[in-house]
C-alpha cells in the first residue's frame, strides 16, 4: 500500500471522528430544552410598572413630610428663643415700674396715670405671652427656680424659707426665664448650737 493511500485513510478517519463529536454535540443541544423567560402581558407589565412608580411615590411623599416637620419644628423653637430673648430683656423695665409704682407718689397726678397706663399695658403683653411672677415670701427655697444672695437665721420660719425677694423671679409657661434673687432663712445660732451639743453628748455617753 502506497504512502499517499495510507494518509488518504488517516483523513477520512479524521473527518469521520470529526462528524461524529459534530452529531453529538448537536444532538446534546437538541436534548436539553431552552430556559423559559417568563413573558408577561401588557396589561402585567403596565401593573408591575405602575406599583413601582406607586412605591418610589410613596417614600418621596414620607420623606418630604419628615422634612416638613422637622422645619417647623426648627421653627418654633427659633421663635420660641426669640420670644424669650425679648421678654427677658424687658423684665428690668418692668422691675423698674414696679418700684417706682410702690413708692409714695400722687395717683392724680397726671405723670402718674401715664405711667400706670404704660405699665398696665406691659402686664397685658406679658399675660398674653404666659409669663408670670414666681411665688415670693414664705415659700420653699427650690434652687431650679431661685438663686440665694443672703441667709438669715430666724426662729420664725423653717430652715430653707424664703423670707424676701430682692429680684423677683419669672416663668413663661413651664419654662423658667429668670431666676428670682432671694433671702433664704436658717435656723437660729442658739438651736444649731443646742443641735450640736445633743450630738456631742450622745457620742459621749455611748
Amino acid at each position: 500500500m502506497s504512502k499517499s493511500h495510507e494518509k488518504d485513510i488517516r483523513n477520512t478517519e479524521q473527518n469521520k471522528d470529526e462528524e461524529d463529536l459534530t452529531k453529538e454535540t448537536v444532538n446534546a443541544g437538541a436534548e436539553s430544552p431552552p430556559e423559559e423567560v417568563e413573558s408577561l402581558t401588557p396589561e402585567e407589565e403596565a401593573r408591575r410598572e405602575s406599583s413601582e412608580w406607586r412605591d418610589k411615590y410613596l417614600r418621596q411623599l414620607a420623606e418630604f413630610n419628615n422634612f416638613r416637620k422637622r422645619q417647623r419644628q426648627e421653627s418654633e423653637m427659633l421663635g420660641q428663643i426669640v420670644r424669650e430673648s425679648l421678654i427677658v430683656s424687658l423684665l428690668p423695665v418692668k422691675d423698674d415700674f414696679d418700684r417706682m409704682l410702690k413708692e409714695n407718689i400722687k395717683p392724680d397726678d397726671a405723670f402718674v396715670k401715664g405711667v400706670e397706663l404704660i405699665h398696665n399695658k406691659l402686664n397685658a403683653f406679658f399675660d398674653a405671652q404666659h409669663v408670670q411672677a414666681m411665688e415670693g415670701r414664705g415659700t420653699d427655697f427650690d434652687p431650679d427656680r431661685h438663686d440665694a444672695l443672703m441667709m438669715q437665721p430666724t426662729e420664725d420660719f423653717p430652715a430653707g424659707t424664703i423670707l424676701d425677694v430682692i429680684t423677683p423671679g419669672y416663668v413663661m409657661g413651664d419654662r423658667v426665664i429668670r431666676h428670682a434673687q432671694v433671702v433664704v432663712s436658717t435656723e437660729p445660732e442658739s438651736a444649731a448650737e443646742s443641735g450640736t451639743n445633743d450630738s456631742t453628748e450622745t457620742s459621749e455617753e455611748a
